[in-house]
């Protein structure tokens, strides 16, 4: 199982080699942004609100329609009233009733009239243009305005979002790289060791203990040295995911500088994360809506106000009636009076739903606001962090010069040396994770405060 594990990693090795691309952080951020699914979503709905946008503009002009039709009845029955002397009633009632007194002097001489096959086409032309809707339309054109203005605010949260997740895979792979170094730093160093020993006990100058102690920390050091290159591959995998490329894409981070300085923080990041996340400008649009709604209803039971004209035409109709045209003007005027305050109820909820959005926009000013000076804190002690690994590390050079001087002197033994050593390695370690950290603290709190772009 060991051996297919290490030519597996062997045969990734090789691969990543034949494919090995140099890609700066801004490099990998702009692939990021360019292949990531969410950010092409974000630019759909950009583009189906203008659209939105568009069409509800539309309302406030006047509308143009047209119609027509062909009518064909086959083979229509005749008419036909036989002719004959009409009868008489003695009052209007009784005819009506249908009582009859006699028999006139006049004749109805009848009539037959053939249809056979009835054909005939009409055609409607019709111009309407609202005069007021009770401010309907408005309201609808303003609300699909600020959900254009929300898409914009999303592509923008959504592409803070891949940043971040690009920053953090580019420098976990930079991390790996500088800790496969300092793994392959550490086992030359013990190795050169246990080859000393080697020597001294063949020469009898030191014990099979003192060799074996030796030699099993070097075991444990290429192991880790082992893992730690099953990682490089990974890290190496989990930014391809991310950027889109080929998973066996060899990806060289080029920014393998890590550089730190205290940066001088504006004393007002706090308001700023409250001017410029992306979630509170959604937020705040969304109680803009929510307003808007409330007129949007209030408008539909207001005066509703339309003029328009139309014009008609139907062809003759054989043996019936010959073509007509109907030239027409209209102004309609639609006035609610009374439902059973059904407008009442019905704003009544537009407003309580206008003010659970004003609430939850509270809250998630809170949340921010803790978020931003969480974030701000975290910055400074992941600063402090690399002042203490820094001295940590020259305490820790200071303490293997001499330990390994004490050694060879015959004044420290090999468990010190290697304690030294390990020690040694553990600083290095904890410096190159404190700038590391220090680095996905401070893209944390540009994200937090709204300022982390491309």
């Amino acid at each position: 199982m060991k051996n297919k594990i290490i030519s597996l990693l062997i045969f990734s090795l090789i691969t990543f080699q034949g494919l090995a691309q140099e890609l700066s952080l801004s490099e990998s951020r702009a692939l990021a942004l360019e292949y990531n699914q969410k950010i092409k979503i974000a630019d759909e709905m950009i583009a189906e609100n203008e659209s939105n946008v568009q069409f509800v503009f539309t309302q406030f002009l006047p509308n143009l329609k047209a119609s027509g039709s062909y009518n064909y009845y086959h083979d229509i029955d005749n008419i036909s009233l036989p002719g004959s002397f009409l009868p008489t009633a003695n009052s209007l009632a009784e005819a009506q009733q249908g009582v009859f007194s006699g028999t006139s002097d006049v004749y109805f001489p009848g009539f037959n009239l053939e249809l056979g096959n009835v054909d005939y086409y009409s055609a409607n032309l019709t111009l309407t243009q609202p005069i007021y809707m009770g401010g309907k339309i408005r309201s609808s054109y303003q609300m699909t305005k600020m959900g254009k203005e929300i898409s914009i605010y999303n592509r923008k949260l959504q592409s803070s979002d891949v940043l971040l997740e690009t920053d953090q895979a580019y420098w976990n792979l930079v991390s790996i790289n500088e800790k496969a170094k300092l793994a392959a730093k550490y086992v030359d160093l013990l190795s050169a060791l246990v080859q000393d020993l080697q020597n001294a006990f063949d020469l009898e100058i030191t014990t099979k203990n003192e060799l074996l102690k030796a030699q099993v920390q070097l075991n444990q050091a290429k192991l880790d040295l082992f893992r730690v290159q099953n990682l490089q591959v990974l890290s190496k995998m989990s930014l391809c995911q991310v950027i889109g490329k080929d998973l066996m894409t060899n990806i060289i981070a080029s920014d393998t500088i890590v550089e730190v300085t205290e940066n001088a923080i504006d004393a007002g990041y706090m308001q700023k994360a409250l001017q410029q996340r992306p979630e509170l400008l959604m937020m705040g649009k969304q109680v803009e809506i929510a307003q808007e709604q409330i007129k949007n209803t209030q408008a539909d039971y207001m005066p509703q106000l339309g003029v328009g004209a139309s014009y008609a035409y139907m062809s003759e109709v054989e043996n019936l009636i010959g073509s007509t045209k109907i030239f027409a003007v209209q102004a309609n005027l639609s006035v609610p009076i009374f439902h059973w305050q059904e407008r009442k109820h019905k704003v009544a909820v537009a407003r309580f739903k206008s003010k659970q959005v004003e609430l939850e926009m509270d809250r998630t000013k809170d949340l921010i606001s803790l978020e931003a000076q969480q974030s701000y804190f975290k910055l400074q002690e992941a600063y402090q962090q690399i002042e203490l690994a820094k001295v940590s590390m020259d305490q820790a050079n200071e303490n293997i010069e001499l330990t390994q001087n004490s050694f060879f002197e015959g004044l420290a033994n090999t468990t010190e040396l290697l304690d030294a050593q390990a020690f040694w390695q553990r600083a290095h370690s904890e410096l190159i994770d404190s700038k590391i950290n220090y680095k996905l603290r401070e893209i944390s709190f540009l994200k937090a405060i709204g300022e982390l772009e491309i």
